[in-house]
């Protein structure tokens, strides 16, 4: 991705900082949520099993044995 993209409509809210008890000022947590081109997209029988429209957000959790 770009450097220089900026999704969210004001910069100042990318910016938070906090300040820890020395002083020191550090930025927490940066969310990044990119586009999802409607492309590719599952039948929407299937889409409502897998919990998503995308094949390429399918991550499904592996299944263990009860053993």
């Amino acid at each position: 991705m770009d450097q220089f993209y900026f999704p969210c409509m004001n910069r100042m809210y990318m910016q938070k900082q906090i300040s820890i008890p020395n002083g020191i000022k550090i930025t927490i947590s940066r969310a990044f949520v990119p586009d999802q081109p409607y492309t590719n997209m599952f039948p929407l029988d299937e889409a409502l099993l897998k919990g998503t429209l995308f094949p390429n957000l399918y991550v499904p959790y592996p299944i263990k044995s009860m053993e």
